[in-house]
């Protein structure tokens, strides 16, 4: 259904690389909702896609893979930060229920190997993001959790109404 969405945005011309134009005042709602729906998943999944696309091309085809990188028109520090994420928090890992800002919280969990080397605690950015995802939190909540040490006690009551929750 998104990709029948996006096709058809295409097709009018209203999804551009310059931006949405779209001049129908008869625009159904429920159309505009899920045009921000698919803008907003592909806003979360891009950045990984961009991370994941580099470090497949750096394996297949070591240098020269950043003539094709190149034509992203990325700054160098957006793709190491891409880079970076997607490899410190792998796809067994990955919640589509957060954002990429939350595994970004969690990429720098790592456990050291017996090489000297390190490699990501995948065990650690599961409880982390769990967490986050329990407790709704914001990726700036989960950056402070972090920093504290440990994830705030789940609520017991609504943020809005201050009823009890189960």
């Amino acid at each position: 259904r998104a990709l029948a969405l996006l096709a058809d945005l295409e097709a009018a011309g209203a999804l551009s690389v310059v931006g949405l134009q779209i001049a129908d005042p008869n625009l159904a709602y429920e159309r505009f909702e899920a045009i921000c729906v698919l803008l907003g998943k592909m806003h979360e999944a891009v950045r990984f896609a961009i991370g994941d696309a580099i470090i497949l091309g750096e394996y297949l085809y070591r240098e020269q893979a950043y003539q094709a990188i190149e034509l992203m028109q990325l700054s160098e520090d957006a793709r190491r930060e891409y880079v970076r994420v997607a490899q410190q928090v792998p796809r067994s890992v990955r919640r589509q229920d957060l954002s990429w800002s939350h595994h970004r919280a969690v990429a720098s969990f790592k456990r050291p190997l017996r090489d000297g080397t390190s490699a990501p605690d995948v065990k650690e950015q599961r409880k982390w993001l769990k967490a986050a995802a329990e407790q709704q939190m914001s990726h700036a909540a989960l950056r402070e959790a972090i920093r504290e040490g440990a994830p705030p006690e789940r609520p017991t009551t609504c943020r809005c109404c201050h009823r009890p929750l189960d």
